[in-house]
């Protein structure tokens, strides 16, 4: 019987909030050979003590998530390891999709991390964005895949702190794997609550995009690019949904707005260094 172990590995830091939930669904995932590692970064809060309710692998590593998750998967004991973020709800059949999806031959495999809309408007903007990106591989990206695998790209890269996601799908795509897609979703906790604190995030993925464009140059046009083909693809959605195409545009124009000026002000500071 193909039942290989499968190791998720949950970078935290603060995470109290959420933890519990997250590793709650991983519990109660269909399938059952899985082991939990949680990597925190010196969390003030209960998490360590609510990741010690689900696991017994808990340990403390930094200084930022890609770091927390190559060491997590170096404790690693499984066949396949998949990063799930501490703010992510996995619906029951993630696992067994993925490793299903693997039998057909594939290396990796995309789950669509789908923004829970309960928390506020912006929410369900991000959402109409983000489901258009489903089965999508250029704005997508694989946590699901052999330990192997993972290892022969060198994990994620640690200088890259926004647009890590696309970086490692990048070498993996590099490296000529093939990459599958699954039905089941996991569930976004941590979505904006805030529109202007939202964007100042984006101001700082901004700045700290500048990292990504320097190990993915020519990747790196198709992520800045404000209209991406991927829209005009799915037309449909916006003519479904008039109300909340109206509000994406407008929200895509000011996060890109903010972004940009963040790209601008730490590339201009670069040269001045």
């Amino acid at each position: 019987m193909y039942n290989p172990l499968v190791s998720i590995i949950v970078p935290t830091r603060n995470s109290s909030s959420t933890l519990e939930d997250c590793l709650r669904s991983i519990k109660e995932q269909s399938y059952k050979n899985i082991e939990i590692i949680v990597v925190d970064n010196n969390s003030i809060d209960n998490t360590k003590k609510i990741a010690q309710k689900y696991t017994n692998k808990v340990f403390n590593f930094g200084p930022e998530r890609s770091a927390q998750t190559n060491y997590g998967v170096e404790q690693a004991n499984g066949f396949f390891v998949y990063k799930v973020d501490s703010d992510f709800i996995l619906e029951k059949e993630v696992v067994n999709e993925c490793v299903n999806k693997i039998k057909d031959g594939f290396d990796d495999i995309i789950v669509h991390n789908s923004p829970d809309i309960r928390v506020s408007w912006i929410a369900k903007v991000r959402k109409f964005e983000v489901d258009m990106y489903k089965y999508d591989i250029t704005y997508s990206s694989a946590r699901f895949v052999k330990k192997e695998i993972y290892q022969k790209i060198g994990g994620f890269n640690e200088k890259i702190t926004a647009g890590e996601d696309y970086d490692f799908q990048n070498k993996l795509n590099k490296y000529g794997f093939k990459t599958g897609f699954i039905k089941s979703e996991a569930l976004h906790l941590g979505e904006p609550v805030s529109f202007w604190k939202h964007m100042i995030k984006y101001y700082k993925y901004g700045k700290d995009f500048v990292n990504y464009t320097k190990y993915n140059k020519k990747e790196s046009f198709k992520h800045l690019f404000f209209l991406r083909s991927v829209y005009i693809k799915n037309w449909k959605f916006f003519i479904i949904h008039p109300l909340l195409g109206i509000s994406f545009i407008f929200y895509h124009f000011l996060k890109f707005g903010f972004g940009g000026v963040g790209y601008i002000v730490s590339k201009i500071n670069k040269k001045n260094v």
